[in-house]
């Protein structure tokens, strides 16, 4: 296994990152219905989310060169990812997955650690984490994060690296 940390587009496999984010690509139809005004098949929406994530990610997320991707993989599939955005005196942890086939295995837990360690002393990171999303509030805090802000259905949270 490994880690890679990356703010360019170059040696990323786009499709297995997309395979990884499959369950957040189907929960965001209903934008894509919004955006399209479509009532098409749900499969012709599906690929319109992946397809606008992978533009995204290249025409504007590490167009800056200043955020960052990182991705646990082996040497068949992407296992946990995040994007980390360089907002000038913190990093905002975002968008945290692990494939579902490779959840409850540490994952997750280990990619955000590695990323802790690649950031070095005197980084801060926050995320912010729904209320109901009992699972990555644990993981979270497991971590060291503590409580920055409440939010009415989030909490924002923050790590300073030591």
């Amino acid at each position: 296994m490994e880690v890679v940390f990356t703010n360019k587009i170059e040696g990323i496999d786009l499709e297995k990152l997309m395979d990884l984010y499959d369950e957040s690509n189907w929960e965001n139809l209903s934008m894509v219905k919004q955006v399209y005004n479509e009532k098409s098949d749900k499969n012709i929406l599906y690929q319109k989310v992946r397809d606008a994530y992978k533009a995204y990610l290249i025409n504007e997320f590490l167009k800056s060169g200043k955020n960052y991707l990182a991705i646990l993989k082996d040497e068949k599939a992407y296992l946990s990812a995040l994007r980390l955005y360089d907002q000038g005196k913190f990093f905002l942890l975002e968008a945290l997955e692990t494939n579902p086939k490779y959840r409850r295995s540490g994952y997750g837990e280990r990619l955000v650690r590695e990323v802790i360690s690649l950031l070095g002393k005197g980084s801060e990171i926050r995320s912010e984490v729904a209320i109901s999303n009992k699972k990555s509030l644990t993981l979270h805090e497991k971590i060291g994060f503590k409580i920055k802000e409440k939010r009415k259905n989030s909490l924002v949270l923050s790590l300073k690296i030591k």
